[in-house]
């Protein structure tokens, strides 16, 4: 700031700004013109996505529980048991529909790299 020759009224004005961008997280991206009319105009993929979010992550809490409890003394655990199966398959489903709708949508990701996705929805 100082480089930009802002005076001192200046930059008490943008380190406020930028606080509050801050303190408000990742809802300042609806500050953005573009991205608010997204939202409001076409809400229908937004909440898709976020229900499968919200599955994802309950399954992932899941699993890990499951995991802990399935685990004997020497820390392996039983890869056959049938709840971690089901949990895993749910999660691949899930993870097939998010990459088939993100294909049909025009997105540009690599889609054979479904673990980055999953990585990044549960980001």
């Amino acid at each position: 700031m100082v480089a930009c020759g802002l005076q001192d009224e200046q930059r008490r004005k943008w380190v406020e700004y930028i606080k509050d961008m801050m303190e408000e997280g990742t809802r300042v991206i609806l500050r953005l013109p573009r991205i608010r009319q997204a939202i409001i105009c076409y809400p229908e993929p937004l909440l898709w996505l976020n229900s499968r979010r919200t599955e994802l992550e309950m399954l992932e809490l899941e699993w890990l529980n499951r995991h802990a409890r399935c685990m004997d003394e020497n820390d392996e655990y039983d890869d056959t048991d049938i709840i971690l199966q089901a949990i895993c398959m749910r999660q691949i489903e899930i993870l097939r529909e998010v990459i088939q709708r993100m294909f049909i949508e025009g997105s540009a990701v690599n889609y054979r790299d479904s673990d980055e996705i999953l990585r990044r929805i549960l980001m």
